[in-house]
């Protein structure tokens, strides 16, 4: 019998890797439904101050030590990212949404050896797709 926990996180690395293509492609509608269908997947309601971060095997019995995490801590940490993002581009490195593909996609092979690891870099991710959305939008 497989591992359905397992297969459940497999499947949720591959929509974020997804995410971060049709991001690259301009498909926002896309990537806002795919966001949706790995909040379902996970469970996950919209976060709250004093929130914990979920961890992947929420629903197994074998699960480890849900991740807690700081929510403010992780907004902070992935403000300061976005942050130096922006300041690289501006300088002619990487445009923000660039990182932010890189970022999700390291994110996904992360969570392959660390659920806690990959979610936060997956947060950290995200944070950076939507200072480039709203970069796109000010231009």
């Amino acid at each position: 019998m497989k591992d359905l926990a397992s297969l459940r996180r497999r499947a949720i690395a591959h929509m974020r890797e997804a995410i971060a293509m049709l991001d690259e492609a301009r498909e926002h509608r896309a990537a806002n439904h795919l966001q949706a269908a790995i909040d379902a997947a996970e469970r996950v309601s919209p976060m709250k101050p004093g929130d914990t971060l979920p961890d992947d095997s929420i629903d197994t019995p074998e699960s480890t030590s849900q991740l807690a995490a700081d929510p403010a801590l992780v907004r902070a940490i992935g403000g300061a990212l976005a942050m130096f993002a922006t300041l690289m581009a501006r300088q002619g490195g990487a445009p923000v949404d660039e990182v932010a593909r890189l970022l999700g996609i390291y994110a996904a092979a992360t969570n392959e050896r660390s659920d806690d690891e990959g979610l936060l870099i997956a947060c950290w991710s995200a944070i950076l797709r939507d200072v480039a959305e709203a970069q796109r939008g000010e231009t």
